[in-house]
């Protein structure tokens, strides 16, 4: 017991009395119910629980994306966005400049494709103007890797799987 009902030990003070629990006291579950909150028993609550849910619908929304392609095909309408972009830069600097963005300015031979050089440039009334960034704003995708081609009829591809892209 705890309090005024607390027995008396010679020897202690009031202060020690206060602070002393037996094993009684323990089990009797006064302790307890004095530690824990009133009305709150072990478990998780419903907001923990509902973020718990959240979490793992997330994932399992993520696992499906890639499971059916959907990254797959956004990666394709990318190069598509791409090819479209890069094809119209390069009839305009071929109207003009009357160059070809290839490392020698050239047409590449009927049948044939060349590396478009995207640092490709060259002087009109005392300026010099680039493929990139005057005829394109943003470079695509790989641009580094040597991958990016035209060919004589001025066509543009990609030397790799549109799946990688």
């Amino acid at each position: 017991m705890i309090g005024a009902d607390a027995p008396i030990h010679p020897g202690e003070g009031v202060k020690e009395q206060r602070n002393r629990i037996t094993n009684d006291e323990w089990k009797s579950g006064q302790i307890g119910k004095m530690i824990t909150k009133k009305g709150r028993e072990g478990g998780f609550s419903l907001l923990e629980l509902a973020i718990a849910m959240i979490i793992v619908v997330v994932l399992v929304a993520v696992v499906i994306l890639m499971v059916t392609g959907f990254f797959g095909e956004a990666r394709k309408s990318g190069l598509e966005a791409d090819l479209h972009v890069v094809k119209n830069a390069v009839d305009a600097y071929i109207l003009q400049s009357s160059q070809w963005p290839t490392a020698d300015g050239g047409r590449p031979s009927p049948g044939e494709s060349a590396l478009i050089d995207f640092d490709a440039s060259f002087p009109q009334e005392g300026e010099t103007f680039s493929f990139y960034p005057h005829f394109i704003s943003k470079l695509p995708r790989h641009h580094d890797e040597g991958v990016w081609r035209i060919d004589s009829a001025a066509l543009v591809s990609v030397d790799m799987d549109p799946e990688e892209y």
